[in-house]
């Protein structure tokens, strides 16, 4: 595998970027520690990441990890990430999902910095999953609750060219932050009596350059059953001819009614 990049020794979170109140979205983190690493990588979140908050960067013998004082919030290592991803949604139907979508992480004012409707396409990515038909017509609770390997949730997601690199291309960090929620909304329409999701693992790889104002299609699937509180999601982003552009692999945490390590308003 490629080396790890050249860490800074710290490195702090724009309140921007917040998913709970006072704390970084969990796919911003994500791409954030991903950035350390060439290649795939596997994100483990172990605590709250605040904003406005220098965090002290660490390298480890596969890659790094990220402090505040003695706690480790987070790590990131190499990895080569192996997922089988269902065949995407066309456009028609990830549009039509996108209409369903019914805003869950709403913590603070602005809202989440990935699916926040509250946020300008300048101030958040704006993604918005929604349930597709074939689960919408499933019928019961319990029986969405089984779906597994089979799209749950789409987005049509259009990043603004506010996120570009110097290349052109969409910086992978804010890819990252697109891969982090739709998981939870599918848990979300598969178990509407879930408790909050919290991000806890995030094993991702980007295959393609996204281009800014270019149409995208973003689903999200049960990998597999449920194992106590963890809940085990795919993601992935397509271009409109269906090409893979990105994926990842989540265990998301069930933390029941209140997100920890946030003051809650």
């Amino acid at each position: 595998m490629p080396p790890s990049k050249p860490s800074p020794t710290s490195v702090s979170i724009d309140s921007l970027y917040n998913g709970p109140v006072n704390c970084g979205n969990g796919g911003y983190i994500s791409g954030l520690l991903a950035s350390f690493i060439a290649g795939d990588a596997e994100i483990r979140i172990n605590a709250a990441f605040p904003v406005e908050t220098p965090l002290q960067v660490e390298n480890s013998d596969d890659g790094i990890g990220v402090y505040l004082d003695d706690t480790l919030l987070g790590s990131a290592r190499r990895i080569a990430l192996a997922l089988h991803i269902p065949t995407p949604p066309d456009l028609d139907s990830a549009q039509a999902a996108s209409q369903r979508f019914d805003f869950i992480h709403s913590s603070s004012v602005q809202g989440c910095y990935v699916c926040s409707p509250a946020r300008a396409s300048d101030q958040g990515l704006r993604v918005f999953c929604g349930a597709l038909d074939t689960v919408v017509e499933a019928g019961s609770h319990n029986e969405r609750a089984t779906l597994t390997g089979q799209n749950i949730v789409a987005a049509l997601w259009r990043p603004a060219g506010s996120l570009c690199n110097d290349q052109g291309s969409v910086d992978n960090i804010y890819i990252w932050s697109a891969l982090d929620c739709p998981g939870a909304y599918a848990i979300n329409v598969a178990e509407p009596d879930a408790g909050l999701q919290l991000l806890g693992t995030c094993s991702g790889s980007i295959k393609m350059p996204l281009s800014p104002n270019h149409d995208y299609i973003i689903s999200s699937w049960k990998i597999s059953p449920n194992s106590g509180r963890k809940r085990f999601m795919g993601v992935a982003i397509h271009n409109t001819a269906g090409e893979l552009m990105a994926c990842a692999k989540q265990i998301w945490i069930d933390v029941g009614s209140a997100l920890p390590g946030t003051k809650q308003t």
